[in-house]
């Protein structure tokens, strides 16, 4: 006599798939716990951690921890200029001088500062230095690069290429001013020299 199983296969598969998904639900929830706690680890910044900021304008920046230039005064002489400031003091200055960082002039180097602060959008709208000395150099990029920046940096961008040409005009690449002259609607090389002519010392009458 032939005895008849009671497994019933599809209830067997069933399971089988049932215990899989639970299985991947698991597995999940781990990934996902994970990346709680690696984020939580990732915004955590002491009250006196040294934070690094980069100026990003060729002429004098003045970052203050209090309103109409009072308290702490942390000063950037000129462009690419990097300094380390205490966390505590930083959170003042961009309570003070938000604005600053909304126009570009100068960029925090720590991804937990940006995110803790609630900055990623405010950001990433920044052209890093490293993005500017690219326009600078004349890459395929530049004028992309140019075209993205808000219109604060990109009149910091103008004048930056103005100062190259008063130092050293052999340092930039002639047809990127050109080019960068009428996309902005400045004429660089006129600016320059307007300017060269303004710092040159006056010759006494003899």
């Amino acid at each position: 006599m032939v005895r008849k199983s009671n497994t019933n296969p599809k209830a067997a598969s069933d399971n089988g798939y049932n215990a899989y998904v639970k299985e991947l639900e698991a597995k999940l929830a781990l990934y996902e716990k994970s990346e709680i706690d690696e984020g939580s680890a990732e915004i955590t910044v002491s009250q006196t951690d040294y934070i690094k900021v980069v100026s990003l304008l060729p002429y004098r920046l003045n970052l203050c921890t209090r309103e109409k230039g009072q308290g702490k005064i942390y000063r950037f002489d000129k462009f690419g200029q990097t300094k380390k400031i205490i966390y505590s003091d930083l959170v003042d200055i961009l309570e003070v001088n938000r604005e600053f960082l909304e126009a570009g002039y100068f960029i925090i180097l720590s991804p937990k500062v940006v995110r803790l602060n609630g900055l990623d959008e405010i950001h990433n709208k920044i052209l890093t230095k490293e993005k500017i000395e690219q326009i600078l150099a004349g890459t395929d990029e530049g004028l992309a690069l140019y075209s993205s920046a808000n219109e604060r940096q990109q009149k910091v961008i103008v004048e930056l290429f103005v100062d190259k040409l008063i130092a050293d005009s052999s340092s930039l690449d002639l047809n990127m001013v050109d080019r960068l002259s009428r996309l902005s609607g400045v004429n660089i090389t006129q600016k320059a020299e307007e300017s060269r002519q303004l710092q040159a010392p006056v010759k006494e009458d003899e």
